[in-house]
């Protein structure tokens, strides 16, 4: 995720930087314009592909560049942004988009996440800088892609991952790579998710398509399902053809400090267990223990094989021991627990708090700030990448969350959320990421995966119907890893 940079002289910064592409510390722009960059100053023309949630906000912290091209498939969801933006040109298919718009400079991508790629490699083939929101992508074979053409083009891709900007992930690493907690074995991180219906299969009666939506378009490379309510403007991240459940959606916030921190790559083992499930909703409820090998050492921290237990949907890890009675895991919607042999770390991400707590106190870190910080604003994620695109290449300083940065915690997260569906296997999975395959799944084994159980009253006795359905486990996965598309719609 990144090499630890030594404040020490603002020369040695930009000779470590110079000769590591992992580099994850980013300079103030006003601090780069000192340092013989090119400061930023022209506009970027800017094209944007689904506008109506948080594409909007992402739209509005680069006000400042020129909005040239807006695309959305829903008409309806996209017109605050219409409106406020009325000399951009308005699109439907982003495809016929970068047909038409010679011009763009840079494409914030904020559509479903089975767009992100589709969306993405076209961008860059075309050479265009490309933000796009978090998760990366849809698939491993999706967010590999995407990394690669990141380094084949010469353009500037940010992931919408907002904590890799934050001065709290920086400060976690700091205190982490100090050696403050000692050796770190285990970790705990929760979500509060999902914040929108999850773990229901939709109506199965017939729904007319609003006229203000493209649903041919929405779909673009899913297969074919009819349209449910259920599905737009926001419960599509419910289901697997479009979205990523809440492992998808919160774990790349909740896992960047920890996946920076301890410098991990892709899991190499992973165990699921959740509520209700199918090949077409993610669950409620989950819980998934991801392992990690051991790394090479830090010079005050060596960095042995490490265990993170995923918790959401209400599940909570246990309060470990000697915690002073002040602090309480109530207080925190979302967290993580740092477990060291020396001491634990509490990290509040979203309200940017931690408390480091060694023999029952809470005290304060003495590690020092050895990391650059990007600017501080509201928008200062986005700012990081306008400013990178600006940059000259040959002295560009990588953005906080590239692609290629992003690869081993989005491929992680992918891995999680095939193990969820693979659970009847009952056993814990080991990835082989170079294969592209579970190393322990046999070619011709099964996964049974139930219906929604089916309540009546018999004979006066209650009774729980549910049909189990099996499926061949390594196809699942073959099909999931490197998926199959609509006509039409082959990544780039």
């Amino acid at each position: 995720m990144g090499v630890e940079q030594s404040a020490t002289s603002r020369r040695n910064f930009i000779k470590t930087a110079a000769t590591s592409l992992a580099a994850i510390t980013i300079l103030p722009s006003h601090v780069v314009a000192g340092l013989g960059h090119r400061p930023p100053s022209s506009r970027l023309s800017i094209a944007a592909i689904g506008v109506g949630g948080v594409g909007f906000k992402n739209l509005n912290a680069m006000n400042e560049e020129n909005i040239v091209a807006l695309c959305d498939v829903d008409k309806s969801y996209g017109l605050k942004a219409f409106r406020r933006w009325p000399a951009a040109v308005r699109y439907v298919d982003f495809r016929k988009m970068f047909e038409a718009e010679k011009n763009i400079d840079a494409v914030l991508i904020a559509a479903p996440d089975h767009i992100h790629a589709h969306a993405a490699c076209v961008a860059m083939k075309l050479g265009k800088h490309v933000f796009v929101q978090s998760p990366m992508g849809h698939s491993v074979q999706e967010i590999r892609r995407m990394a690669q053409l990141s380094k084949l083009y010469p353009i500037v891709s940010q992931v919408g991952n907002t904590i890799a900007s934050s001065g709290i992930s920086r400060r976690v690493s700091e205190i982490i790579w100090n050696g403050d907690l000692g050796e770190i074995r285990e970790v705990d991180v929760w979500s509060s998710g999902p914040e929108w219906p999850q773990g229901y299969l939709p109506d199965t009666k017939k729904t007319n398509v609003p006229a203000t939506l493209d649903w041919d378009l929405f779909l673009g490379p899913a297969e074919f399902i009819p349209y449910k309510e259920n599905y737009t403007p926001f419960g599509w991240r419910a289901f697997w053809s479009f979205g990523s459940g809440t492992l998808g959606s919160e774990a790349p916030y909740l896992l960047e400090p920890v996946f920076r921190a301890l410098k991990l790559g892709v899991a190499s083992a992973v165990d699921a267990s959740s509520s209700f499930y199918d090949l077409s909703v993610a669950p409620v409820t989950s819980k998934i223990v991801f392992e990690f090998n051991r790394r090479d050492n830090l010079p005050k921290l060596s960095l042995p094989p490490v265990c993170i237990s995923w918790y959401d949907g209400g599940l909570m890890p246990n309060l470990p021991r000697d915690v002073p009675d002040e602090l309480s895991l109530v207080d925190f919607k979302s967290g993580i627990i740092f477990k060291g042999n020396e001491g634990l770390l509490f990290v509040n991400v979203f309200d940017e708090k931690l408390f480091l707590v060694k023999n029952g106190k809470i005290i304060e870190s003495e590690a020092p700030q050895t990391i650059f910080r990007v600017a501080s604003s509201q928008h200062g994620h986005e700012a990081d990448w306008l400013r990178a695109c600006k940059e000259q290449e040959s002295n560009r300083l990588a953005c906080s969350a590239s692609f290629e940065s992003q690869l081993a915690l989005s491929e992680t997260i992918l891995v999680g959320n095939m193990a969820l569906r693979l659970q009847s296997l009952k056993r814990k999975l080991y990835w082989d990421t170079l294969r592209s395959k579970f190393s322990n799944i046999g070619e011709d084994e099964l996964v049974s995966i139930s219906s929604p159980a089916r309540f009546s009253i018999e004979n006066a006795f209650p009774v729980y119907n549910k049909q189990m359905q099996q499926y061949n486990a390594t196809q699942l996965v073959e099909q999931w890893v490197n998926p199959t598309y609509r006509e039409g719609w082959n990544l780039v």
